[in-house]
């Protein structure tokens, strides 16, 4: 949904797939085929960070919600400190402690929505 990058600091905001087994898995919202919550990733210190193909980014834009869609996290690796993440908005190289991921909680269901 988005990828912002500070001083230090890289943090990517998406919708996370959790699967059956995980601690917050629930049902799927309305709309949802699956248990999608809301996430941020956020890599932080960041010491070295290079990031190729930055310049082709072009979010699509969600018909019904007008949210930004930069694709889907595809690949990430670690060896040690350092981590390769791949998708449609190019690749990242860098260098960073552990990343954090803090999950948004299940939004309550609306009680005017039938399903």
């Amino acid at each position: 949904m988005d990828i912002t990058v500070h001083p230090a600091v890289l943090s990517f905001r998406l919708d996370l797939l959790l699967l059956p087994g995980h601690p917050d898995y629930g049902a799927a919202l309305p709309g949802d085929r699956a248990c999608f919550r809301q996430a941020t990733i956020v890599f932080s210190p960041v010491h070295n960070l290079h990031w190729t193909r930055q310049s082709v980014v072009k979010p699509a834009i969600n018909a019904e919600s007008g949210t930004l869609d930069f694709g889907s996290v595809d690949f990430l690796t670690r060896d040690e400190d350092n981590y390769r993440l791949l998708g449609d908005w190019g690749t990242i190289l860098l260098k960073s402690s552990t990343p954090s991921l803090s999950i948004d909680p299940s939004p309550s269901p609306d009680p005017n929505e039938t399903a």
